[in-house]
């Protein structure tokens, strides 16, 4: 009898413990219904694949954003991190580089804008959110001055390959995201790196007195998150044709919404991976309903605000961390 109360009420701690999922899986299911209804074409194979591809390279960036943000940081950079990249995978292919030459550029142009910013926010203890507000300003302005305000394009055939081919009728791209998505929970809840992610966001201070290197761990995710950056600005420009100044605008908050509607604690230290990649999804969902429905940018804007805002009260009891 004992037993069965305890099986009882391990179980329900559990039910609690998935009920955002629940949640959130039936806001997707409500968003089929809703765009299937008011958007003719909406529920077709093209339409679904596509939101596939469209959600794949900002799936990509969720995943160190989301490391980034359990420990407390927030990087909102992405967006222009992207821009960079992509020009610069994008020149060297427009100037007759190899595809690995040009995608090898593009992750270490990655790399080492990521490393910047973690070099600056783990050595120098400034706030993620002031260096990156900086370093999105710059970076941006770098993409200008690279392309002149031109597109770059002209890319070779196979080139495209990566942004719009499919392996038995899935698309690259979200091959490449499941299987990212995969190792990342992995690293997140089996190894020792995903615990000390979790226990910088709960507190650094205590994590320092641990041992654990907290500053390397911040330059390590930085580094991390622009690596991942630069792999989907790849993909990006393949399924695009180009790469413009502009590429990537508006990405980083696109995902820190995901993150927060997954469950994601802003302050750090709670959430799980699939609350984000759920979150994804709706924003995915939601912003090819509204263009199917012909609404307008602006529009889109308010109703992705209206989520932040809401994703933020919901997570806003919980407390700061030092």
């Amino acid at each position: 009898m004992e037993q069965a109360q305890t099986a009882g009420t391990r179980m329900r701690a559990a039910l609690r413990g998935q009920g955002r999922y629940i949640l959130l899986a039936g806001i997707i299911a409500g968003e089929f219904l809703l765009f299937g209804v008011a958007a003719p074409y909406f529920l077709t194979v093209g339409n679904l694949f596509n939101i596939l591809r469209q959600v794949s390279e900002i799936g990509m960036i969720s995943i160190p954003l989301t490391f980034l943000l359990l420990s407390g940081h927030m990087d909102l950079s992405v967006g222009s991190i992207v821009g960079v990249c992509g020009v610069s995978t994008g020149m060297i292919l427009r100037a007759g580089g190899s595809i690995p030459l040009a995608l090898l550029a593009g992750i270490a142009a990655g790399t080492a804008v990521g490393f910047l910013n973690g070099l600056i926010v783990g050595k120098l203890k400034i706030q993620a959110v002031v260096v990156t507000i900086g370093t999105q300003v710059l970076f941006r302005g770098l993409c200008y001055i690279l392309t002149s305000g031109r597109a770059v394009s002209g890319y070779p055939a196979a080139f495209f390959t990566l942004g719009t081919g499919d392996v038995l009728g899935v698309p690259i791209s979200v091959i490449v995201l499941l299987v990212m998505y995969a190792a990342a929970w992995l690293v997140l809840e089996k190894s020792w790196f995903g615990r000390y992610v979790l226990a910088i966001g709960n507190n650094q201070n205590t994590a320092r007195y641990s041992g654990i290197r907290v500053d390397r761990m911040k330059i390590a995710l930085f580094t991390l998150c622009g690596a991942l950056t630069a792999v989907a600005s790849a993909f990006l420009i393949s399924r695009l044709s180009s790469a413009e100044a502009t590429l990537g605008s508006g990405y980083e908050l696109d995902i820190i919404t995901a993150a927060l509607i997954g469950g994601i604690d802003i302050n750090g230290g709670s959430g799980k991976l699939q609350g984000t990649f759920l979150g994804i999804l709706i924003i995915g969902i939601l912003r090819n309903g509204l263009n199917m429905m012909g609404l307008s940018v602006i529009y889109q804007s308010i109703i992705l605000g209206a989520l932040l805002l809401a994703a933020v009260a919901d997570l806003g009891g919980k407390r700061a961390k030092p």
